[in-house]
């Protein structure tokens, strides 16, 4: 099966910009190299937040920054559900202007709060920094939820490719330390294996560099994470190892067709399922690693927005 058009046009784009291979660049460089991909916002916003806040998280391998956007004033007397974002970027780029359009139509199709992680990137902060961050936005926000009007038993995670490595990895670090309790979890096209070189089908079909990510980007990033390649052998790297997925939270897992990390999100969603966790997963067909990310000019990414916002507002309302 061939890419979608839309999803064909997009990558013919990127392949275009000399934005690949990531490995031809120091990672700094190519964290800058990736911001040429993305488009100028539009003047307005096309969704429209009531408040948007930025405060700062500080934990003992310094401060990251947090953005809160909340999309309605709050019923007097009522707390929201919240949705806790880890973007994607191969934990060495992204941030929370590259993921606004996504955190915007959640807030606003799911009626939300989102706490829209900054957490600290790679090669400058390798492992466990990052998973370190994301616990400790989750603490930050449990802490801080009667302020910012958040129910702190409606806590949802969600995230894309390495923050949907880091919202798995939340999840079973919550398991570990008994709490606080996460109600929902959104991995989308996660990354779940930091081991060298592990053999998945998809990896070796879909690796080959033609489709935005390629297993030698791959290898590259988790180099620059991972100072020590025994790393990916700690679940808290690759998920995937965790002995159990028993306890953790009901999921709706996002995969692309021509991604070569599909086979380990399928692969987390069956284990989710035979260790008695609910987990749907949705694969959507003839696109790419990051296809959520363009759902303004790919339909089928627009699709995926629309159910993972309509999952998310029935976790966190019914």
């Amino acid at each position: 099966m061939e890419l979608e058009p839309q999803s064909r046009a997009v990558v013919a784009a990127i392949n275009a910009s000399g934005v690949l291979p990531f490995s031809r660049f120091e990672p700094i460089e190519a964290r800058a190299q990736l911001l040429k991909l993305r488009a100028a916002p539009p003047a307005e916003p096309r969704f429209k937040m009531w408040k948007v806040s930025e405060e700062q998280v500080t934990t003992a391998d310094g401060s990251f920054n947090v953005r809160i956007l909340e999309p309605r004033p709050p019923a007097a007397g009522h707390l929201m559900p919240a949705v806790i974002y880890f973007h994607g970027g191969g934990f060495f780029a992204g941030g929370l202007d590259e993921t606004d359009p996504i955190v915007r139509q959640i807030a606003t199709q799911a009626d939300v709060i989102v706490v829209n992680v900054n957490y600290h990137l790679a090669p400058e902060f390798k492992f466990p920094v990052p998973v370190n961050d994301a616990y400790a936005a989750l603490l930050w926000l449990v802490e801080n939820a009667q302020r910012l009007g958040v129910d702190p038993e409606r806590i949802m995670l969600a995230g894309d490719s390495a923050g949907g490595n880091l919202t798995i990895v939340t999840c079973l670090q919550v398991r570990e330390r008994g709490g606080p309790k996460i109600r929902f979890q959104v991995p989308i096209y996660p990354s779940l294996d930091l081991r060298t070189a592990p053999q998945y089908g998809s990896r070796l079909q879909w690796g080959g560099g033609d489709y935005v990510l390629g297993i030698d980007d791959i290898a590259w990033m988790l180099k620059h994470y991972c100072g020590d390649p025994s790393q990916g052998n700690d679940w808290r790297a690759s998920p995937i190892l965790a002995k159990s997925y028993a306890g953790l939270p009901p999921a709706l897992v996002v995969t692309a067709s021509h991604d070569p990390l599909r086979d380990e999100g399928k692969l987390y969603a069956d284990r989710l399922e035979a260790d008695g966790v609910a987990a749907e997963y949705a694969r959507f067909e003839g696109t790419f690693h990051g296809f959520v990310g363009f759902a303004a000019a790919i339909a089928i990414g627009a699709e995926a927005m629309d159910l993972i916002c309509a999952r998310i507002r029935r976790a966190g309302w019914d």
